[in-house]
């Protein structure tokens, strides 16, 4: 029976493995202590029957407590974090300024210092993007005969031509003479624009400017934060999606996302690390006899397609 304890410590550590593409947030910064409020002393009066020629003040009061306390160099960005405005509302007020066609991404949401500052619409939008971790914007030009999508239509859109890693491809349909092309960072002439609506097909010559996470997850990890209502099904989902894209690598890029991975993971705080492991373990106790006999099933199945050949075995007998 050594063959089944393998195939479990094999998918144990499948198990294990999985939240390790799950990148962790850095904590926020706590919340700074209130400076000390100064209390005056009060005036020190004399005895009864000694009145002085004039009235006794009282004693300064220490220099340590005149001078302000020191802020925490992470308190400025905290500030803004609570006194900025809705980044919706600065996309919005800066569409109007520069006068752009502006599709924010669904799952946009925080609070950002405004850029008065700039003086164009790409100063405009690098500054807001800086704020947000994750955050981008792109140019997109649509044909001159597309309406404009929804925003989650074409945020989607966008956001697969950026994540896609062909550098070039073009997919024919031969039953119809149509092709379907992708060229990745092609180099343009600086007036580009201008030729748009003569190409074929036309082009609109105005762009519409898209601001977007390229990784969603990023932004339904924030989400989750905010709300303090991360469940299980989100981590379910960031897994789904960080399967499809491991999916889409090749051969070579999945072998260095599973080195990288593994190297993650041993690089965890130690704590953490036997958190895991102890969570792992509790799940796999608590399966039911017939889960816990499925999981061997797979892992056995999984071990065969792997190396090949019927089940481990134990040692041969020895001798007598």
């Amino acid at each position: 029976m050594r063959w089944r304890t393998i195939t479990a410590v094999v998918a144990f550590v499948w198990s294990v493995a999985i939240p390790v593409g799950a990148q962790m947030e850095p904590n926020e910064p706590g919340k700074p202590e209130p400076p000390p409020v100064d209390v005056p002393l009060e005036p020190v009066m004399p005895p009864p029957g000694d009145v002085p020629s004039e009235p006794v003040m009282p004693p300064p009061p220490p220099a340590q407590l005149q001078m302000p306390p020191a802020q925490s160099p992470q308190r400025p960005q905290q500030q803004a974090r609570q006194t900025g405005s809705d980044v919706r509302q600065v996309l919005a007020d800066i569409a109007q300024r520069f006068r752009l066609q502006v599709v924010i991404d669904p799952l946009l949401q925080g609070r950002v210092n405004p850029p008065r500052q700039a003086t164009d619409a790409q100063a405009a939008l690098d500054a807001i993007t800086r704020q947000i971790t994750g955050l981008t914007w792109r140019k997109v030009y649509l044909r001159a005969d597309m309406e404009l999508p929804a925003p989650e239509t074409l945020v989607n859109w966008v956001r697969a031509i950026v994540n896609m890693e062909a550098q070039g491809l073009i997919v024919s349909d031969a039953t119809g003479n149509r092709i379907t092309s992708f060229v990745r960072n092609v180099t343009v002439s600086p007036d580009f624009e201008q030729q748009l609506d003569q190409m074929v097909p036309a082009f609109k010559t105005r762009p519409v400017y898209v601001v977007f996470y390229p990784q969603p997850m990023v932004a339904q990890q924030r989400a989750g934060q905010r709300q303090g209502q991360v469940r299980a099904e989100d981590l379910v989902a960031l897994e789904q999606q960080r399967m499809q894209l491991f999916m889409q690598l090749p051969p070579e890029e999945r072998q260095r996302a599973i080195r990288m991975g593994v190297q993650m993971f041993m690089n965890l705080d130690p704590s953490i690390r036997m958190q895991m492991m102890q969570e792992g373990m509790r799940w796999f106790m608590n399966m039911s006899p017939e889960e816990r006999r499925m999981l061997i099933e797979q892992g056995m199945q999984m071990y065969q397609q792997m190396f090949g050949g019927g089940a481990p075995q134990g040692p041969p007998p020895t001798p007598r």
